[in-house]
């Protein structure tokens, strides 16, 4: 059975994707997740271009080298926000590790831990959909950590940390807000109502029209798909929805 030195190790192998260097559509680990775990001709299209990646990242190592972790497969962070058992201080290399950059309560990204520096409040790193669309090392501030998650290793525990190699200072920035799907809701304009339109359409053999507007018909599906799924149906568009509707 795999080893946490073994997922690190697969995963430093990853260190240097671009998702703008990728000849392909979407990025690697977008249409594995497509091919492999989605496995619906008539889904949201993982494999697409522009889907953040942190989660289908660490999903692929995961699977690649063979290890259970609970919440994974995933493609959505905060979908695998209610598996974590870990605080920041309890983390320790090859352990899964998420942020939340808005302190909002709301996972944002994810990836593995190398390493923990207790003294320096700091998390080591390796993540997927990060500076610009890469897979790399980053040090995280403890800051901006909301937990963790230790995967079914056949170690019994996970190996001493390493020497770190050089890295920038650590960072609180509040990055990348591709990895957040916004709130939307009746009135709500843009983008990620297209996206919206879009996969419920895909999902639910839905007749929207992709016109970025929510108006009423994009109002009314949105309480469809909280009413299909069980969950509050408020009407509008947050983190649960918007994970049901892809993952469910």
């Amino acid at each position: 059975m795999a080893t946490a030195q073994d997922l690190l190790d697969f995963a430093a192998g990853e260190v240097g994707y671009d998702r703008y260097s990728d000849p392909e559509k979407g990025t690697k680990y977008g249409r594995w997740y497509e091919s492999e775990v989605d496995r619906c001709a008539d889904n949201y299209d993982f494999g697409g271009n522009g889907v953040a990646f942190c989660a289908m990242f660490a999903s692929y190592c995961l699977a690649k080298v063979g290890v259970e972790c609970a919440g994974f497969p995933g493609a959505y962070c905060p979908s695998i926000h209610h598996k974590q058992h870990l605080n920041v201080s309890e983390l320790r290399a090859g352990d899964v590790v998420l942020f939340d950059w808005e302190d909002d309560g709301t996972d944002d990204h994810v990836g593995f831990v190398v390493s923990n520096d207790a003294s320096a409040r700091v998390v080591h790193t390796i993540e997927g959909n990060t500076n610009g669309g890469k897979v790399t090392r980053r040090t995280r501030a403890w800051s901006t950590v909301c937990g963790g998650i230790r995967p079914k290793y056949g170690d019994a525990a996970a190996p001493a940390a390493k020497p770190a190699p050089a890295k920038p200072a650590a960072t609180t920035k509040k990055e990348e807000k591709v990895y957040k799907f916004p709130t939307i809701r009746k009135g709500s304009n843009g983008k990620a109502v297209k996206l919206f339109q879009a996969a419920y359409n895909a999902r639910y053999g839905g007749s929207l029209v992709i016109d970025g507007d929510a108006g009423k018909n994009t109002d009314a599906a949105i309480y469809d798909v909280q009413k299909r799924t069980g969950i509050n149906t408020d009407r509008i568009c947050g983190p649960n929805t918007w994970g049901k509707m892809f993952l469910e």
